[in-house]
């Protein structure tokens, strides 16, 4: 994943830092990355752009490009679900996804949460 992806998934799941210090942050920022899950395979989705047609205009595979091997398996899109093991975030899945090509250009982050009362329902029963 890039490395800006990593930097927002920390500040957003990272504790208060006790001051706006810079090092206080990057330490609240470590505290978050250090417990991180090692990725599973089976977390992990990569792709690479393909040629295709929309109306008239025509867009080219990452093949297609002069400077890559026609037989490149070069990714050119990832999606992760990364854990962080602490006990805020146990479970929690952070869904990451990055990619060239794609149909439409946006940076977004995201956080989708589930109603009090699942969450309730199941701390409590």
């Amino acid at each position: 994943m890039q490395n800006h992806l990593l930097q927002i998934l920390a500040l957003f799941a990272m504790e208060t830092p006790v001051s706006l210090d810079a090092e206080d942050i990057r330490n609240e920022k470590v505290k978050v990355l250090r417990p991180m899950q090692q990725l599973l395979l089976e977390d992990v989705i990569v792709g690479q752009y393909k040629g295709h047609n929309k109306g008239s205009k025509s867009y080219p595979a990452y093949i297609d490009d002069p400077t890559v091997p026609k037989d490149s398996l070069t990714p050119t899109f990832a999606a992760a679900a990364l854990f962080i093991n602490n006990a805020r975030w146990d479970g929690v899945p952070f869904l990451m996804k990055a990619g060239k090509a794609l149909h439409t250009k946006r940076d977004q982050s995201s956080v989708q949460t589930c109603p009090w009362k699942l969450v309730q329902a199941e701390f409590w029963n």
